[in-house]
């Protein structure tokens, strides 16, 4: 399965622009309100996490646990009827914006992986869901489930003690699609070695806009921001 190339690509299409949590910097975290405002503002990728009820709906919320101060529930334990209404599943995600925008989720629930790669083949969506987790160990089995969506590493601000060229050529090696780091750990040497292995390079936590602006330099593929009014503008 490894599928690296020996000669840099001469070309790079602008990034996908990735709106945090719904872009939390303009309107309430993973809420129908927030996605919506960003899509308004001209981003391609909307981000959140994933955890699954227990009737098997994959529900978008940052925390497990949900609700109203004194009212709150743990979504893993709850029928999806249980769970405020504002807090919308994956299944709303796509009724509301079908499947012209690129999904980000950070899977929190191993659970939830079968059932959310299930949403988005329902929407003739797989091809544009971009599924994050930590753990090699974990996520590498997934590639298994379908080959249609996207797989990303998302080590976290501990990189790859490893190295990054063994790192690559894993993640190369087990059908993973990207990686995707904190915006501090990325480097125009490591945008180049991962596009050699054919991975796309995607960065999180890029608030300000001189970091955008970096980032779009050194040519990363896709840039998640609280702030989708900066990442626009930045591209523009």
């Amino acid at each position: 399965m490894k599928r690296m190339k020996q000669e840099k690509k001469s070309d790079q299409s602008n990034p996908i622009l990735f709106a945090h949590r719904g872009g939390r910097g303009h309107a309430e975290e993973n809420t129908l309100e927030a996605f919506s405002h960003s899509v308004s503002l001209g981003v391609t990728g909307l981000e959140s996490d994933v955890w699954l009820s227990v009737d098997g709906v994959p529900v978008l919320s940052h925390d497990n646990k949900v609700g109203s101060f004194g009212r709150r529930v743990k979504i893993t334990k709850s029928l999806r009827s249980e769970i405020p209404k504002k807090v919308p599943s994956l299944e709303d995600l796509y009724t509301n914006f079908g499947n012209e925008v690129n999904i980000s989720l950070d899977i929190k629930d191993s659970n939830s992986i079968e059932a959310t790669v299930d949403v988005a083949l329902n929407y003739n969506a797989a091809h544009k869901l971009w599924v994050c987790h930590p753990d090699l160990t974990v996520s590498a089995p997934w590639r298994e489930i379908d080959s249609n969506f996207k797989l990303v590493d998302s080590p976290g601000k501990r990189g790859f003690p490893e190295g990054g060229e063994r790192r690559a050529f894993f993640l190369s090696d087990n059908g993973f699609d990207a990686i995707n780091l904190p915006e501090p750990l990325w480097t125009a040497g490591y945008v180049e070695l991962f596009h050699k292995y054919e991975l796309k390079c995607f960065a999180w936590d890029a608030q300000l806009r001189r970091q955008i602006d970096r980032l779009i330099k050194i040519g990363i593929d896709g840039i998640y921001s609280d702030h989708t009014d900066r990442l626009v503008s930045a591209l523009n």
